[in-house]
């Protein structure tokens, strides 16, 4: 009878909506974004308890996940078939490393990494890149980089970001108004804090807790991180430290203080026993370079716990720019290799900023796929190239990052067919004294113009360098890739 009473109040016709009427189509988006967010909270809620009583279906489950993940950002996608498969590929590393990593994981770091990533990252957030899409005809950033304040209580040699103003910060609401529009007009739910150091930033915690649906990837020399704010990092479940190291103890004390290797050890342990989810920062230099390449200091990462890696190569700018420091050709060649062996072979992931060009389609600064903010607010094309022409006082963070050079440079990108040589500041700088020039670019602290004019002719001649041992060790391997390295050796000076 009731179901009687059902049928005659509420004919067929009534009750399914029609698929050619808007308000139809968003209630069934509606629908299905509120499916999607009640998966994501159950399984944020459910995955910790498996993590304790059934690793094994945890893993089984894991797996499904990613199958999962994957199939919905594949159907999201609207870009090409090859600009798929290495998001695919980013993305199942990731699902990798989280899957090694989450049983050690503290609760709410399951519970964080479990709906920010299958929910609010995949689902959410592919909703609102979809949407950036189709109204500027390209997809916004992945991710954004933040340098929220300069303040830092090292004075390390080398500092790439020692020229900024050490007393100049972004007041709070401006961060969170920064945030606030990645988030929900971008889909951004990745942000990473750099400086400056960001534990010595007063509000580093109460952000990470009011966006709690974002994932914190902090830069971070380590040595301010105590049990205490290891606990916390831990309650919160959202931030996730890269330490800085040099590769040996020798390297890193001489870099950053008498003790400090030993002290970012401790750190580790630290954010170890708390279930923080946390890797390490390394800056490649000539002089680091067997250090930094050594699998003898990747293996005591992973003793300590360390998911994940970032390298990066050291760069003329900041503190002293020193020439001599940049890697040699053979070097960067070398460092590429043992990294790409590491992936094959070591439990951990590591990520090479210059090196993976060809793993991501070339640079992705510019707003490809981030940029980066700083403590003055100007909006920069990368934390590595210290020029700017807009400012987030002025315009929004979408109006700065859809500017006239911004758009050149995504235009041209990749600026080269042989995708290992990605920037174009190290590998091509003539693009980038081109496009400052072209476009009234200004450098954003003293010094800044110095890798576009005194440095300019030695950054050409190691982008050189570079090229030729690619095309020797393509010609070695009798690669077809050996005329693009070759071709790529005229850098204009």
């Amino acid at each position: 009878m009731v179901f009687a009473k059902l049928e005659a109040d509420n004919p067929p016709a009534a009750r399914r909506p029609t698929l050619g009427r808007p308000e139809d189509k968003a209630k069934i988006m509606n629908i299905g974004k509120l499916g999607g967010y009640l998966a994501g909270k159950g399984m944020s809620a459910f995955l910790p308890v498996l993590s304790r009583h059934s690793p094994d279906l945890l893993l089984a489950m894991m797996d499904k996940l990613s199958q999962n993940g994957i199939k919905r950002m594949s159907e999201m996608h609207r870009g090409s078939a090859a600009d798929l498969n290495r998001r695919v590929d980013a993305a199942r590393g990731f699902f990798e490393m989280a899957k090694r990593t989450f049983p050690r994981l503290s609760r709410q770091t399951q519970r964080k990494l479990a709906f920010n990533l299958f929910y609010a990252a995949i689902h959410e957030g592919d909703e609102k890149r979809t949407e950036y899409f189709r109204k500027y005809g390209e997809y916004p950033p992945f991710f954004l980089l933040i340098s929220p304040s300069m303040a830092c209580d090292l004075q390390c040699s080398g500092c790439y970001a020692w020229k900024y103003p050490k007393d100049r910060s972004l007041p709070l609401p401006k961060v969170k108004e920064v945030i606030s529009e990645a988030r929900d007009e971008m889909g951004i739910h990745f942000i990473t804090l750099s400086g400056g150091e960001p534990t010595y930033w007063p509000h580093l915690e109460e952000v990470a807790a009011e966006f709690d649906d974002v994932f914190f990837q902090i830069y971070t020399h380590g040595q301010r991180i105590d049990r205490d704010m290891a606990r916390r990092f831990g309650e919160l479940g959202n931030i996730f430290p890269a330490i800085s190291l040099e590769g040996s103890e020798a390297f890193t004390d001489a870099r950053r203080g008498r003790g400090a290797y030993r002290r970012v050890l401790r750190t580790m342990d630290l954010l170890r026993e708390n279930g923080v989810l946390f890797g390490y920062s390394l800056t490649h230099t000539r002089k680091n370079h067997e250090a930094a390449c050594s699998p003898v200091f990747l293996d005591e990462m992973i003793a300590h716990g360390a998911a994940f890696g970032w390298v990066f190569q050291y760069i003329p700018i900041g503190r002293e720019p020193d020439m001599s420091l940049v890697p040699t050709g053979a070097q960067r060649v070398e460092r590429r290799e043992k990294i790409l062996e590491a992936r094959k072979t070591k439990p951990i992931l590591v990520f090479d900023f210059w090196n993976d060009g060809d793993a991501v389609d070339g640079c992705i600064a510019w707003g490809r796929r981030y940029a980066h903010v700083t403590a003055l607010g100007y909006v920069e094309p990368c934390v590595f190239v210290h020029f700017a022409r807009d400012s987030i006082y002025d315009k929004s963070l979408g109006e700065c990052l859809r500017s006239a050079p911004f758009r050149e440079m995504r235009a041209k990108a990749p600026f080269h067919e042989d995708r290992r040589r990605p920037c174009p500041q190290i590998d091509h700088p003539h693009l980038l004294r081109e496009v400052v020039e072209r476009h009234g670019m200004f450098g954003t602290h003293a010094g800044a113009e110095d890798i576009i004019g005194r440095h300019f002719d030695l950054l050409c001649q190691t982008a050189n360098s570079f090229a030729h041992e690619l095309a020797e060790r393509d010609r070695q391997d009798d690669r077809v890739g050996c005329s693009l390295a070759e071709e790529s050796c005229r850098c204009e000076s």
